[in-house]
């Protein structure tokens, strides 16, 4: 029996996790390639923060067989769709301070013995990185790590009353932080160790739940899952892979009424129109998408809409993109003249209407070089594009962007991402409907 590495992401995973796969601890599985019986078969379970957590919903039945057999699984990122019984939707911290991520120990765990958890509460200086909030403590769990004053519960681990053990942590996946420090890889092996049925904690705390003071967190949100619009015309049809930034950001309150269609990406061949706009979230996993590369074809051959933002790599699914990446500066914004340079050069053009510089800067993932006839309306310090429409490629209309706004608000983190959003969503809508 082995440790599986759930690959929900499309980059590679990390120089550790791959040295463990060639010395068989841990088997690196493709998402839609998990079954039933691979699961059963392995002994732990590793999960990133681009967890579909759709496709484990549907797996909750053998999960929950794995766990009872004495499964490990150690989960990264919010929950959004609580799979298991005695699970709650994850609660970020309401208006948070910066005094609110200091990160400190509750009950010691082996995972972090050792460890200056001042060295893996930011990086490059920036906090929120590690968590800016919870996933509810099922009754029984331990809490490991809190926030701030109050000691929200980051991080905590669970043994089941029928079996097996979860660890959660409420964050950007465990395994990439103190990277400052050179701990990731450390972390990593630790997490892969657990997992595999490494030390724990031994023995149970005998209060091993830790309330969170009375510091707010903000109320559940409701994510009413896949919709449909029957009978509709020139809807927004939205592929969601079921991670949580992308379900809060379709699903959520704020902006659930602009999305008419959602849907997974192997379904879209069923259900895109001609006169529909695809809107391909930011960070939805380039494998999902590739495999709807001739769907995608067909639909801007016969006159349809794609906007694809950031982190999609939309140049692998999309044609006539000519993409670069470059490394992301976080933490930029530490020296208060910094600027990141990014201009907004086409204010006029409809989809820039209300926006002002402040509303496209946060960080940047790449730039593009669009085609020659396409309309610029956003560029980076360099004057290179970030943002732009392009009805020339095809008979259809391609607007692109290297900016995340959708991980960002679904993450709960950025303001500028949601005054992004607010502008440009209804600016979308009233352009193309125009």
């Amino acid at each position: 029996m082995t440790v599986i590495y759930l690959k929900s992401a499309y980059d590679t995973p990390s120089a550790t996790v791959l040295e463990a796969a060639a010395g068989g601890a841990v088997e690196i599985i493709e998402q839609v390639e998990l079954t039933r019986e691979r699961l059963l078969a392995s002994r732990g379970l590793i999960t990133g923060n681009q967890l579909d957590q759709n496709a484990m919903l549907g797996m909750r039945e053998a999960l929950a067989a794995f766990l009872d057999a004495g499964g490990r699984w150690f989960l990264n990122g919010h929950i959004v769709r609580p799979i298991l019984d005695g699970m709650a939707q994850y609660r970020p911290i309401d208006t948070p301070r910066r005094a609110d991520f200091v990160l400190t120990s509750v009950n010691p765990h082996p995972i972090f013995a050792g460890i200056d958890l001042t060295q893996i509460e930011t990086n490059k200086g920036v906090a929120g990185f590690y968590g800016r909030g919870c996933n509810p403590l099922p009754a029984g769990a331990v809490a490991v790590n809190g926030l701030g004053e109050a000691q929200v519960a980051v991080d905590w681990v669970w043994a089941r009353p029928g079996g097996g053990r979860v660890f959660s942590h409420a964050g950007n996946d465990l395994g990439a932080m103190g990277q400052d420090w050179g701990l990731s890889p450390e972390l990593t092996r630790r997490i892969l160790d657990w997992a595999g049925g490494g030390a724990c904690l031994d023995p149970w705390p005998s209060n091993p739940a830790r309330a969170a003071g009375e510091r707010t967190l903000e109320e559940p949100e409701i994510f009413a899952g896949a919709r449909s619009a029957a009978g509709r015309v020139g809807s927004i049809v939205a592929p969601s892979v079921g991670s949580y930034h992308i379900i809060r950001s379709l699903e959520g309150p704020r902006y659930a009424a602009a999305f008419d269609v959602i849907t997974a990406p192997e379904e879209l061949a069923d259900i895109l129109r001609p006169d529909d706009i695809l809107w391909v979230p930011c960070r939805t996993p380039a494998q999902r998408m590739m495999p709807q590369r001739e769907v995608i074809a067909r639909h801007l051959q016969a006159g349809g809409t794609v906007v694809a933002l950031g982190e999609s790599r939309s140049d692998l699914w999309l044609p006539s993109i000519d993409f670069t990446e470059t490394p992301t500066n976080w933490w930029w914004w530490q020296d208060s003249e910094a600027d990141l340079g990014v201009k907004i050069v086409a204010p006029d053009h409809p989809l820039m209407h209300g926006m002002v510089k402040e509303d496209i800067t946060w960080h940047l993932h790449g730039w593009f070089v669009p085609p020659a006839g396409a309309e610029v309306l956003a560029t980076d310090a360099e004057s290179r594009a970030i943002l732009y429409v392009d009805e020339v490629s095809t008979p259809g209309r391609m607007i692109l962007s290297s900016l995340d706004p959708m991980f960002h608000h679904g993450s709960h983190f950025m303001p500028a991402t949601t005054r992004f959003l607010d502008r440009f969503v209804p600016n979308l809508k009233a352009y193309l409907h125009a």
